[in-house]
């Protein structure tokens, strides 16, 4: 079994005591979002076969990390850092430091153990085409040697997501835009070169129609990267 903590929260900014007091105790529950009934997942070592942790800050679980590692189920760290400006994402670190844990990651545990995701990909008037370009570059220069691959995604634009793209584009004075497939191709040829560049590889998460020239579907779970 491969624990999956979790596409919900995010639990290693902020429940990384909850977390580990739950692996102390060798269970949890989990509760399911549409019936509410929940079902009980053991956390004990011998039924585990891996970990994968979801998070845009591993700086309050690098501690739990290391007894995690002591303890000896193989992880991996899918770490988001886009460096947006703060009326597209707020209480995240600043990007320079997301590096920087994302590098004391790879030091410690080495650069299979940590992904990073660039995602989703919003094109808004303060985070143009030629912005993502811009920023790309200089994040995947950070972090050139520390991880072997980048995960991207394009907004998918549900109705619950218009909405709050639409709140958020009133309160923070900014226009958005769902760019046509055409657009969303040639960028992901551009980031999957600057990732190539960096020595990374490209992959793309859950969007089909855009795995061309050479662009990977991602995986969420990765036994490979895990074994």
């Amino acid at each position: 079994m491969i624990v999956s903590a979790s596409y919900r929260t995010d639990i290693p900014a902020f429940y990384g005591r909850w977390f580990m007091n739950r692996l102390n105790a060798g269970n949890c529950d989990v509760s399911n979002p549409y019936s509410g009934k929940t079902h009980r997942v053991s956390l004990q070592r011998e039924d585990m076969n891996g970990l994968v942790f979801w998070t845009k800050n591993i700086g309050p679980f690098l501690d739990p990390l290391q007894e995690i590692h002591r303890r000896g189920p193989p992880f991996v760290v899918q770490y988001t850092i886009n460096g947006y400006p703060a009326a597209l994402e707020r209480s995240v670190p600043e990007a320079e430091q997301s590096v920087k844990l994302l590098r004391s990651l790879s030091n410690s545990f080495g650069a299979r153990a940590v992904v990073w995701r660039y995602d989703p990909i919003i094109e808004s008037d303060a985070t143009p085409y030629a912005w993502h370009l811009d920023n790309f570059r200089d994040l995947a220069t950070s972090l050139r040697g520390a991880t072997d691959e980048v995960v991207v995604s394009f907004a998918q634009i549900y109705q619950k997501t218009r909405r709050n793209l639409d709140a958020a584009a009133r309160s923070q004075g900014f226009a958005w835009t769902d760019p046509a497939l055409g657009k969303k191709e040639t960028l992901a040829k551009r980031l999957a070169g600057i990732a190539a560049d960096n020595g990374m590889n490209l992959t793309l998460c859950s969007q089909p129609a855009l795995l061309v020239n050479g662009i990977g579907a991602a995986k969420c779970i990765d036994v490979d990267r895990l074994s």
